[in-house]
């Protein structure tokens, strides 16, 4: 008997164990139409993580915090990954990188009563340019350490200071741009009148989940979502989703 209730608890520990072993966490900042706290199902990009991770059998959480946090959280390997990081060399130190999942066009916003415009981003010196902190948005801009940056808390901000002539541009997705500029049209009215995004285009960057290399299990969570994602590709699920999102998507 006492053998049997030995083996009853062994069996539930290791049972609890490895249903803990299942769990997915990911970190992320409001990014819509992509992703976002309070889009449906927190955006078409959650719910395809969430359902390629659940295929394979994780419970999945998505938390909404400022991305340097975010960042720093997830390198700490205190949670699993970042939700639609862009890659970059930088990261791949600190992160697995799995299949992409979307894309982003990615460039300047500017005032339309200023006249602007650039072929190459020397074109730019003396102008300047709003960046979210944290944020990537191309190889080459990230780079040039001969502009003007000027570092605002959020895409939020950034809009609202280039609305006011506080900075000249301001970059970040076409799509997100966009997307905060109906937002902030309530409490800000003529806005969206006021701001375009322009050519040429910086960068089309694709969105990833970015896994910890400090988290636990990482390679292993990366071929999991990897498969849990080629999964609802085949079966039509992701087609689904976005199709679900569609009013949203651009």
């Amino acid at each position: 008997m006492k053998k049997i209730i030995f083996l009853l608890i062994i069996t539930l520990f290791y049972s609890a164990s490895s249903f803990a072993g299942k769990r997915f966490t990911l970190l992320t900042v409001d990014f819509p139409p992509y992703y976002g706290e309070k889009l449906t199902n927190q955006g078409w990009v959650s719910e395809i993580v969430k359902t390629a991770l659940e295929a394979k059998g994780y419970e999945v959480e998505i938390r909404f915090v400022p991305w340097v946090k975010a960042v720093e959280d997830t390198k700490a390997g205190y949670y699993d990954a970042l939700l639609g990081a862009y890659r970059t060399p930088e990261r791949a130190e600190y992160y697995y990188f799995s299949a992409p999942i979307a894309q982003a066009r990615t460039g300047f916003f500017k005032r339309r009563d200023v006249d602007i415009s650039f072929k190459k981003l020397t074109d730019l010196k003396g102008y300047k340019i709003g960046v979210v902190k944290g944020y990537a948005t191309s190889k080459e801009f990230d780079t040039a350490d001969y502009l003007t940056k000027i570092e605002m808390n959020d895409l939020g901000a950034g809009l609202i200071a280039l609305s006011k002539g506080k900075i000249d541009l301001m970059a970040d997705s076409q799509a997100v741009g966009k997307y905060h500029l109906k937002l902030l049209e309530a409490r800000n009215h003529g806005i969206i009148k006021k701001i375009e995004f322009i050519k040429p285009v910086l960068a089309m960057n694709k969105l990833y989940v970015a896994i910890s290399k400090n988290a636990a299990n990482a390679t292993q969570k990366l071929i999991d979502f990897n498969q849990g994602l080629r999964k609802i590709y085949m079966n039509g699920s992701f087609r689904k989703i976005k199709k679900k999102h569609k009013k949203y998507i651009q």
